[in-house]
């Protein structure tokens, strides 16, 4: 059953028979149609990480179809009056956020008040993962290897000596390839102050400057969650193997095939890293991947232990997504460029995309996700869901599809 919060869902609620049992779960999310714009800087690709009403329909469908009541809401000023009013079990979190440094982090804030269980990450780890220069911070602190950087808060500030050209320009905490073009890879001080002085006017924040990587650019997304007793534990990355480089399973988490851009199907001249352009402008029709990537065992092996590792030391919650560049100048070791604590989940992004790779449908996703909160919080007794046995595809794809 979907029950119709208000007037501005429109199609997304329809009858359904009233036997549906399981628990009542708030859907929250933000649409780019509601988002704020009086005195919001703004621009181009300002609400790209905002959801459409399709996104949420298909959210909406994909956990009323494993038993449960949906109650979709728009995470607005306005949440907290709807969920005092309704008896919620639990939210799915999809909201982003429409302003604010830690805009992420502002419904899971509510929700803790509140007391409500949520899934995804909270507030703490939403604050840490949408600052970028703040989680490189925490994963330097844990010895996980992430380029050398700089936070520039000022046009003159005066460049880190030990940061040598090329280097990579971007806002410090925005997501969805926001502000990432062909002049992000800089190449002489010229450059980098020209870039810098135009992120800073445009995204009203401070930009981090980064030790740019030579070489592959891949991601890797998972599902579920460590126990607690595997909180500090060692990861070995012998236990991530993968022969046939699909998903791995490894105490109680669920690490997706690994995703690798391919460049070569771009006209010459495309930037050789994921921008706004290949993420977003080009997506609908020109993307390419390969998903399972073709790596070495060791190296794809060290990609998932990294990623777990990641989302261990950013405090998150029941999925994520990571993503790293491979050092062609070091034997391909990864190099960790940031986390999404609360990765895109529409049908074309890439931990869906990742998840398909090995025969899962989007709903298998949200369903996952939402499986794990519910186990997280100790809701329900949670039997282990059966997933379809795996489809093994060739080992090589390219993927024409948006992420």
């Amino acid at each position: 059953m979907i029950e119709d919060p208000s007037a501005g869902i429109g199609e997304l609620t329809r009858e359904r028979p009233a036997a549906v049992t399981g628990l009542r779960v708030a859907l929250l999310y933000n649409l780019k149609e509601n988002a704020p714009l009086a005195g919001v800087k703004t621009t181009k690709d300002t609400f790209d990480e905002l959801d459409s009403i399709e996104n949420v329909r298909a959210y909406a469908a994909a956990i009323e179809a494993a038993g449960h009541t949906v109650v979709p809401l728009e995470g607005d000023g306005r949440l907290v009056g709807e969920l005092k009013r309704r008896k919620i079990d639990v939210c799915f979190n999809t909201c982003e956020g429409f302003q604010g440094d830690a805009r992420e982090a502002q419904v899971p804030g509510l929700l803790e008040m509140l007391g409500i269980p949520y899934s995804a990450g909270r507030a703490t780890a939403m604050t840490i993962t949408l600052d970028k220069a703040l989680t490189k911070r925490v994963l330097a602190s844990h010895s996980l290897p992430t380029p050398h950087f700089q936070e520039f808060v000022n046009l003159d500030d005066p460049l880190d000596p030990t940061l040598t050209f090329p280097l990579f320009v971007k806002p410090n905490r925005e997501g969805t390839a926001m502000g990432i073009t062909e002049k992000s890879l800089v190449k002489n001080i010229t450059e980098l102050r020209a870039r810098v002085a135009y992120l800073l006017d445009a995204y009203d924040q401070r930009v981090l400057v980064e030790e740019y990587i030579p070489g592959r650019e891949v991601t890797c997304g998972l599902v579920g969650n460590l126990p607690r007793d595997a909180a500090f534990a060692p990861i070995p990355a012998a236990e991530l193997l993968s022969t046939d480089n699909l998903g791995v399973g490894w105490n109680g988490m669920h690490v997706f095939p690994i995703s690798e851009l391919d460049f070569s199907g771009y006209p010459s001249g495309t930037e050789h890293f994921y921008s706004h352009k290949l993420k977003v402008e080009l997506a609908a029709e020109d993307y390419h991947s390969h998903c399972p990537a073709p790596l070495p065992d060791t190296i794809a092996a060290e990609v998932r232990r990294l990623a777990i590792e990641t989302f261990r030391a950013t405090r998150c919650f029941d999925l994520c997504r990571v993503d790293f560049r491979l050092d062609e100048r070091n034997g391909l070791q990864p190099q960790i460029l940031e986390i999404n604590a609360l990765p895109g989940l529409n049908t074309t992004s890439d931990i869906v995309l990742c998840a398909e790779a090995e025969g899962w449908t989007h709903a298998d996703v949200v369903v996952a996700v939402l499986d794990a909160a519910i186990e997280r919080h100790a809701l329900v007794s949670m039997p282990a869901r059966k997933r379809k046995e795996r489809r093994r595809i060739p080992e090589r794809v390219i993927r024409p599809v948006s992420a």
